[in-house]
């Protein structure tokens, strides 16, 4: 009995490099990185040359205020003292917040440059299990069950990633984590653990179809959401922006 065809979407061909393997990056990506890199020393420069300038004038605003104060101080007017006291605090306010705000500027992180989601503890460890069943798997299948694995495990990563911020415990929830700690880990278990013959090829591959097509089922539905609510803003947007041209 003919096998049936392992899931397109997710596997990966001989030599083209692991999904989850984040080191290379092509030349544009590098020029890429290396254009954001430079478009943010420049912003920094300028934010630091802009206060830069906002402290001369601020100095030049005390030292004129402290000098005519000290001058009628030394005429004999007591409540100059005061003021030069006052002006001083103030100054001293001032100069923190310059060094403060100097300080956020320096060590403040690339705003061009992509910003990972965080990613909940559970769902790292989750990602860890895939990953260690997927290079078990590699070794011990053989190619059609290889690929087979590689795809659902892929649309599974794909899956823990879109429910990962869902604040309800739903059934796409449910069924990410399940098919990660507990479906694919069993079956690729109860696989390995008898003799293989072409029913059981059969039948391991019927099931992880299963499984991946629910999990791609779940990220294509999040896809399909997300665009609602892209479209629903634009609608939204343009109402609000287009009546005033009318």
């Amino acid at each position: 009995m003919a096998l049936p065809t392992p899931p397109r979407s997710g596997s990966r061909l001989p030599g083209v490099p692991d999904p989850w393997d984040r080191g290379s990056s092509s030349p544009t990506q590098r020029a890429e990185q290396a254009l954001r890199r430079g478009m943010d020393l420049g912003q920094r420069a300028l934010s630091l040359g802009g206060l830069l300038l906002l402290g001369v004038l601020a100095f030049a605003v005390f030292a004129g205020l402290l000098l005519g104060l000290g001058i009628l101080l030394a005429g004999g007017n007591a409540i100059a003292g005061w003021l030069m006291g006052l002006v001083l605090i103030l100054a001293l306010v001032v100069a923190a917040w310059f060094g403060r705000r100097a300080s956020q500027v320096l060590r403040a992180p690339p705003e061009s440059a992509p910003q990972d989601v965080p990613t909940p503890p559970s769902i790292r460890e989750d990602e860890a299990g895939l990953l260690a069943l997927l290079r078990a798997g590699e070794r011990a299948l053989p190619a059609p069950g290889r690929a087979a694995l590689h795809a659902t495990v892929i649309a599974t990563r794909d899956a823990l990633r879109v429910t990962a911020g869902d604040a309800a415990f739903g059934r796409d929830t449910h069924d990410a984590r399940q098919a990660a700690r507990e479906d694919l880990p069993e079956l690729l278990h109860t696989y390995q653990s008898g003799r293989r013959t072409p029913e059981t090829d059969r039948l391991f591959l019927e099931q992880l179809d299963l499984i991946g097509g629910r999990m791609r089922e779940v990220v294509q539905e999040r896809q399909a959401q997300h665009v609602r609510t892209l479209t629903a803003q634009r609608r939204y947007l343009e109402s609000k922006y287009r009546e005033g041209e009318e």
